[in-house]
């Protein structure tokens, strides 16, 4: 399996339902206009050399998260617990074939934070809920919510940095993160907190 970024070269790795949400980029009660989406698109990549990234292996797509810097998601200053904070990115949305796949969601992700600590972002933060059901563990995100599931963030390495109501804003501090190689010596030598991980 490898990690491809999302870019106006590689959108066609998305399903319908994702290349055309404008579910974060328009605050509640205002239509988009038909643009708006490829605008975003171009501003994101402009910004970090990509809107997201997509886990593949061989020619079958597994899943993908999006990701923008936190000024360029409107529905997030909408949201309980918002706005984000103004120096992160803000992990928008994951979709995955298999919703209980735990693993790639986990793979994906920590991709995403060695591509944005490579780009010297500071932290990742993502919207989640407070409390989950049972048969929620092998699941990292809830399409029909769009939100995280905090247990699986925390997991993570997040912190829960604001609740209100059900809704719960988690962030990474991305300098935090040990930049060794996976399955490296070097990596078997550190002594590292909880939480932390190894980035590529």
């Amino acid at each position: 399996m490898r990690a491809v970024d999302l870019t106006g070269a590689s959108r066609e790795l998305l399903a319908p339902c994702c290349s055309g949400c404008v579910w974060w980029l328009t605050r509640p009660g205002i239509s988009a206009g038909p643009s708006l989406r490829a605008e975003w698109e171009r501003e994101a990549e402009g910004e970090a050399g990509f809107f997201g990234r997509a886990l593949v292996d061989g020619d079958a797509v597994i899943g993908w998260m999006h990701v923008a810097a936190a000024h360029l998601t409107p529905r997030a200053r909408c949201l309980p617990a918002g706005p984000p904070s103004p120096d992160a990115y803000l992990l928008t949305c994951a979709y995955f074939y298999d919703e209980e796949y735990l693993h790639g969601f986990r793979l994906l992700l920590q991709e995403i934070e060695a591509a944005l600590k490579h780009r010297r972002v500071k932290a990742l933060e993502a919207f989640g809920l407070r409390h989950t059901r049972p048969g929620d563990s092998f699941r990292g995100y809830f399409r029909g919510l769009n939100l995280f599931n905090p247990d699986v963030l925390e997991g993570g390495g997040f912190t829960r940095v604001q609740e209100k109501g059900e809704v719960a804003r988690f962030r990474l501090d991305l300098g935090a993160l040990v930049g060794a190689p996976r399955r490296s010596a070097a990596w078997e030598q550190v002594t590292a907190p909880a939480g932390t991980q190894p980035v590529c």
